[in-house]
């Protein structure tokens, strides 16, 4: 779709030194998109897909929101956007890896 596509550019033309993002797949009312880089190792990471939603919703018309996430073990996020009427609450993914030990819940 190509309102996601210009929401790319935008986010890369301001955070594009520290978080990349890639649309993995696009539709009238979802977007998924990959995200990466040097904000995966920041506690602000959350903050970028909110940024990301709110760039979408500018180019789609309507105010977008985040709908879930998932952390992958490379330590990139796989996130799901859907226009904000769409979404109750969002499933976050909580990945933790401590001395070998793995908790790794979707709330």
């Amino acid at each position: 779709m190509e309102f996601a596509e210009r929401a790319v550019a935008r986010f890369r033309e301001i955070f594009g030194a520290e978080a990349e993002v890639e649309i993995l797949e696009a539709g009238r009312d979802f977007v998924k998109a990959k995200f990466g880089g040097n904000m995966c190792y920041t506690c602000g990471t959350y903050d970028y897909f909110e940024d990301f939603a709110y760039m979408l919703g500018d180019e789609a018309g309507e105010e977008w929101a985040v709908s879930g996430y998932e952390q992958l073990d490379s330590g990139e996020y796989v996130v799901e956007f859907r226009p904000k009427r769409l979404v109750e609450r969002a499933t976050r993914h909580i990945k933790i890896v401590l001395d070998g030990l793995s908790l790794d819940l979707k709330v």
